[in-house]
């Protein structure tokens, strides 16, 4: 298929007009764009990046659609006034015709290219083995002490005791890189989600009186429920205990803040000096250096917005913001002026290229932006 054939068919997709045959078609791209027809030029950016983000948006755009059409909502308080944007996601990477420096540019956004992050993680052996994993691949692709590690054809990996399990358990450990997430099922069937720059260390068999984790960065859980078997999430002196119930946990080493957010159940955080108990809706925020901990009503979208493909802000600050998108897509960012009042709300999908979050929140026209490889610059 010639690079124009697969504009127009992915074109015809975003308008809902592929047939059962060409939506059939486009699922099975593998990267095989013919290029040659026109030269790749240096200030179309880099061209590995731009087939990924070609198909990073593929595959948001494949997945199935909600009855409602999604919009996307910044503001942005400036003294007293509230201004509103409503904007929606649209495919820019290949335009015909494209103006650039006063010249018509073929085919693409003079834009430098910073792709979002992917599945990608890597899982630590007991024996200290290292496997870097993506979601291309499914089977078992490794034992330890009776128990079968599997890729399921979702991309998610799960361990399943066979017939030669023991009740002997070893530690195994998943690690997200900045810029990857992962899914993982534990031998109990308790369900995991790693965002970005995230780990979790865990049994690969879960014997005893309790089930017990540690994690660092943000994760999301949905444990199985077992009134015999209380299950323990640990992370920077804190512990979480539960029986069964979906909850998401956001410990970054670089937040002042660390947050228990609660979706179904009940759960207990304890630390040292501090114990709470939270009812769904709650969020528990746990001060990372005096460890005292606050339960607060919040709402809970915002929290495990990033496990659906989402950035969700509330009234959210610029530091905190470019935090986040520094995690998903390996950047570094410098400010130049003064940030003070400058917060933001509204929701932008994760898959976008990064350049497009970016000009949501320059077109309040509080802050501005540049790019220089991986460091942005934010200014006011």
């Amino acid at each position: 298929m010639t690079r124009d054939e697969y504009i127009e068919l992915y074109e015809r997709l975003l308008a809902g007009k592929c047939t059962a045959e060409e939506k059939k078609l486009i699922e099975s791209y593998n990267d095989d764009f013919d290029w040659s027809e026109k030269p790749w030029g240096e200030e179309m950016g880099d061209k590995d990046e731009v087939r990924q983000l070609i198909y990073s948006k593929l595959q948001q755009d494949l997945q199935p659609k909600k009855k409602s059409p999604i919009r996307y909502v910044f503001r942005i308080a400036i003294a007293a006034a509230i201004l509103g944007l409503v904007l929606t996601a649209s495919l820019y990477l290949f335009r015909q015709q494209r103006k650039t420096n006063g010249k018509e540019a073929s085919g693409v956004l003079v834009k430098q290219v910073i792709v979002p992050g992917t599945n990608k993680a890597i899982l630590k052996l007991s024996n200290g083995a290292t496997i870097e994993l993506d979601s291309t691949h499914s089977g078992v692709f490794a034992k330890d002490e009776g128990v079968e590690i599997v890729q399921t054809a979702e991309g998610q990996i799960a361990y399943n005791k066979n017939q030669k399990f023991s009740s002997a358990s070893t530690i195994n450990t998943l690690s997200t890189p900045v810029g990857g997430q992962y899914q993982l099922r534990l031998e109990d069937g308790t369900e995991v989600w790693l965002n970005a720059a995230s780990s979790i260390s865990f049994p690969t068999a879960f014997s005893g009186t309790e089930r017990s984790v540690e994690v660092t960065g943000e994760v999301y859980f949905e444990v199985q429920h077992n009134p015999s078997k209380p299950f323990k999430v640990n992370f920077n002196g804190n512990t979480i205990t539960v029986l069964g119930t979906h909850f998401n946990v956001m410990a970054y080493g670089d937040e002042e803040l660390h947050r228990v957010t609660l979706l179904e159940g009940s759960v207990n955080l304890s630390n040292a000096s501090s114990q709470s108990k939270l009812i769904p809706g709650q969020q528990a925020v746990v001060n990372r250096r005096t460890s005292a901990i606050e339960n607060r009503k919040v709402n809970v979208e915002e929290a495990v917005a990033w496990k659906k493909g989402f950035f969700f802000f509330e009234n959210e600050n610029i530091e905190s913001i470019m935090r986040k998108l520094s995690r998903w897509y390996n950047t570094t960012t410098d400010y130049k002026g003064d940030m003070k009042g400058k917060e933001f709300s509204g929701t932008v999908s994760r898959f976008e290229n990064i350049s497009e979050v970016l000009d949501l929140l320059e077109e309040t026209g509080s802050i501005h932006y540049k790019i220089n490889a991986r460091r942005i610059t934010i200014m006011p």
